[in-house]
């Protein structure tokens, strides 16, 4: 007995790559099976939930894009293992770029700050501390948006991100903002479809 036939996977897999009615929902049933074993190897990996989610969604991309090139020698699973450590490999390389960005930026003179913003001292003084709970890379991707007006796709490249990481981070982050500290806040808008 081969290992393509012991692989619980298989069938799937072949299923995927012939293509047809059935590729789709074979694939999402391939995906569902390793989706929570994927995000805690990223999670481990990139040591942050956050990040793993969006690794296993590249992840995903990765093997749907990619499957035509998977040959049944080793199991499914290990096949997909080596997909999910070079995509957390990559994230951990875009990480360190942008952390050293990060720095460059908290560093640079016309930075606008907090203390620089007009208004109550007390308001500003909160807002700082409430920003300074998130994520790193969250509270930047808020910043930029809301303090620089940027656009998600240069928020996106500014940070190494993809368009539709950085709009999520903004979206969890005032999310997890308004559920942290339950403010009836007017807040304009969001008129930035791209």
């Amino acid at each position: 007995m081969t290992s393509a036939h012991r692989d619980p996977d298989a069938e799937l897999v072949r299923q995927c790559q012939a293509g047809g009615s059935a590729a789709h929902s074979s694939f999402a049933k391939l995906m569902d099976r390793h989706a929570r074993r994927i995000q805690l190897r990223a999670a481990r990996i990139l040591g942050d939930e956050n990040e793993a989610e969006d690794a296993m969604q590249e992840v995903f991309v990765n093997v749907h894009r990619f499957l035509h090139r998977y040959r049944p020698d080793q199991p499914f699973s290990h096949w997909l293992s080596v997909v999910t450590l070079n995509v957390c490999r990559i994230e951990l390389r875009k990480r360190a770029s942008r952390n050293r960005r990060h720095d460059a930026f908290r560093n640079d003179p016309m930075k606008p700050r907090f203390s620089e913003l007009e208004g109550d001292p007390i308001l500003r003084g909160w807002l700082e501390e409430a920003l300074d709970d998130l994520h790193p890379i969250t509270r930047e991707c808020i910043l930029l948006r809301a303090l620089e007006g940027l656009r998600y796709r240069e928020i996106a490249v500014r940070l190494g991100l993809s368009e539709p990481a950085a709009k999520m981070r903004v979206l969890r982050g005032l999310r997890e903002l308004r559920a942290r500290y339950p403010l009836h806040i007017v807040v304009e808008k969001d008129t930035d479809a791209d």
